[in-house]
């Protein structure tokens, strides 16, 4: 179990080192799981047999640099060896504080109009607001994530496109009609 945890450990601070390298900040490399667990052979007749251990290291790494995110992706895949499997890429804003104040505006208008519009239809005319409630989630990313299993000899750049970026919010308002 030892040998198997201390290997998953080299492989880490291998994968640190580059990342450190490239100017990414020990908080951004921030371990998720860390696993150790038995290989067993149950093909025998009395039940499994004990291999050996498997042990891994998950990390969450954050990369702020979008120009140098897929070399460096690369590159610290490379350092990991055939050990590594890059889950997956996500791509988030940092800051979507004026994304979403805008989305809360044509949120706003557009339950407004609708509004309207069945007030109309019912021969009434919008009276004040009753209540309102906020949903939404975070930044809606059209590329999402992508399973990627990588092994490499060399650093190949991971070519990485955000794509567009949008933010989701709903109203619920609930006016009272005159």
């Amino acid at each position: 179990m030892g040998i198997a945890l201390a290997d998953s450990e080299a492989t880490a601070r291998r994968i640190r080192d580059v990342l450190a390298a490239g100017g990414v900040a020990p908080a951004d490399a921030a371990t998720r799981t860390v696993t150790v667990r038995p290989e067993e052979d149950y093909s025998g007749p009395r039940g499994p047999r004990l291999l050996g251990y498997r042990a891994e290291h998950g990390l969450e790494i954050v990369l702020r640099n979008l120009g140098a995110a897929g070399r460096l992706l690369g590159e610290a895949v490379a350092a990991g060896g055939d050990a590594v499997r890059l889950q997956g890429v996500e791509f988030a804003l940092e800051d979507d504080a004026q994304l979403r104040s805008a989305a809360r505006a044509a949120a706003w208008e557009d339950a407004r109009g609708a509004a309207e519009q069945l007030a109309g239809l019912a021969g009434r005319s919008l009276g004040p607001v009753r209540s309102v409630d906020q949903g939404g989630g975070g930044p809606h990313l059209p590329i999402g994530s992508r399973e990627m299993a990588l092994a490499a000899a060399a650093a190949p750049e991971v070519g990485l496109e955000s794509g567009g970026v949008g933010v989701d919010v709903s109203l619920v308002v609930v006016w009272e009609l005159d």
